[in-house]
């Protein structure tokens, strides 16, 4: 069954924002109450500073999967059925992403807590390498008149699922790296980010601007 790509981007971006907004609920207030000491303000926040800078990794990392998806999907020329239940399985694994948040929030030092982060992690960044590899193999790319844009359009897939791959790579190694020593795991996680950060045409805007515009 093919099917446009509207409709799932639609219905993810509403996932991914319900998922953010989940994550911020954690970040408890202090007691604001006129008997509340400045120090023990002070000490709440102190306490919630782990999971702070947890939760705005997090919140870079999801806003680095919903770009990549974002760039994918407009890349695209169509989808069909397994696409589409590999992208709910793709929701579902960044949806548990709130909840190793809280668990690295909580306990930043302990092995178990980057193990399990890592974990969802790779699996989520697995599912997305899956997606990629999926919609190349079947063909669900756009494919123009123009070669010079169809050949653009596969490149920057390829390098994406190169990307991807890396970063699966990574997270897998976080895992038991964390058992020797957390902040070799917590290194792993930084490398993703920075790999996706390094400009190689991948996010380019005007390039899935002329896919949207050809398949309109």
């Amino acid at each position: 069954m093919k099917i446009g790509t509207t409709r799932l981007e639609t219905f993810s971006d509403g996932v991914i924002a319900i998922i953010i907004t989940i994550m911020v609920l954690e970040l408890k207030l202090p007691d604001l109450s006129k008997d509340n000491t400045t120090g023990e303000t002070i000490t709440h926040l102190r306490h919630l500073l782990p999971y702070f800078i947890t939760y705005a990794f997090s919140f870079m990392m999801i806003g680095i999967f919903w770009t990549n998806h974002h760039h994918m999907f407009h890349l695209l020329e169509t989808t069909d059925e397994h696409l589409v239940w590999q992208n709910f399985v793709f929701l579902f694994l960044l949806s548990l992403i709130p909840f190793v948040t809280a668990i690295v929030g909580a306990n930043p030092f302990i092995a178990i807590s980057p193990a399990i982060y890592g974990g969802v992690m790779l699996l989520t960044n697995l599912c997305f390498l899956v997606m990629r590899h999926y919609s190349l193999s079947k063909s669900l790319v756009h494919k123009d008149t123009d070669e010079t844009l169809t050949e653009k359009i596969t490149e920057v897939s390829l390098k994406a699922r190169s990307k991807a791959i890396i970063g699966t790579v990574v997270y897998l190694i976080s895992i038991p790296l964390a058992y020797v020593n957390v902040y070799f795991s917590y290194l792993c996680f930084i490398i993703p980010p920075i790999l996706y950060f390094i400009p190689e045409g991948i996010d380019n805007e005007k390039l899935a601007e002329k896919v949207v515009e050809k398949n309109t």
